[in-house]
């Protein structure tokens, strides 16, 4: 009997569903933290340790990104991991807008091209430190531990610091979870020009993984290798 659509694409699915679930529930948490860290972090520690089994726990499409340029994943599973992320996010805002009439965004609140550039900076160096802490944690020849619960533990406390860099805008360091809960905040306070900003949030997380990637790949594993031999 040949295998059925399911038995194929089984892991495939089962990450896509993951992602999406934990891209959720992660959305919900972030407006329910009420700006706080250490909640924040809890919500996303808690999304991790769903998905992590089945997908790889990237939940964020800028480390999606830097699992593809390192080949970990396939174009195929990254561009589904997107869909799935996306469409987690936009569903976790939209359930925890009309369930609790909140909605909470990170936003640009000041055009002026010093604040523009030292938002950007923050959400290229936030991304690029917890991509990289990501990267060092998911190659057994540079993880810290190889304890699953450390590593959920490490790449939790990796995100809470990360989001320090970026004072200004609040830190989210996730393209897919600022353009779903700024759309609904757009929506909220009918202010389209919330949209004007959302290039920072895009651009500084892949462009923080991108630099992630090259320093893992170009400086870090290497000399870590002969450090270690």
């Amino acid at each position: 009997m040949a295998p059925t659509f399911w038995q194929r694409n089984r892991d495939k699915l089962g990450g896509f569903t993951f992602e999406m679930v934990s891209m959720g529930l992660f959305a919900y948490g972030i407006v329910c933290s009420d700006g706080s860290n250490g909640r924040l972090t809890l919500a996303f520690f808690g999304s991790l340790a769903l998905c992590a089994p089945f997908s790889g726990g990237h939940i964020n499409p800028a480390v999606t990104f830097a699992m593809w340029m390192t080949r970990q994943v396939s174009t195929g599973t990254a561009i589904l991991y997107w869909i799935a992320q996306l469409s987690g996010a936009f569903g976790g805002a939209l359930l925890c807008y009309l369930v609790t009439g909140k909605i909470d965004s990170p936003m640009v609140t000041d055009q002026s091209f010093h604040w523009v550039m030292a938002d950007l900076a923050g959400e290229t160096l936030g991304t690029f430190t917890f991509v990289l802490i990501i990267l060092i944690q998911s190659n057994q020849l540079t993880t810290y531990s190889k304890q699953p619960l450390a590593s959920l533990i490490s790449i939790s406390v990796a995100l809470h610091l990360s989001r320090q860099y970026s004072s200004h805008s609040g830190g989210c360091i996730n393209p897919g979870m600022a353009a779903s809960l700024e759309f609904f905040q757009m929506i909220k306070l009918n202010q389209p020009q919330r949209l004007l900003s959302m290039w920072i949030f895009i651009a500084g997380p892949f462009g923080g993984s991108f630099l992630a990637v090259l320093f893992y790949k170009i400086l870090y594993q290497p000399l870590y290798n002969r450090y270690k031999s």
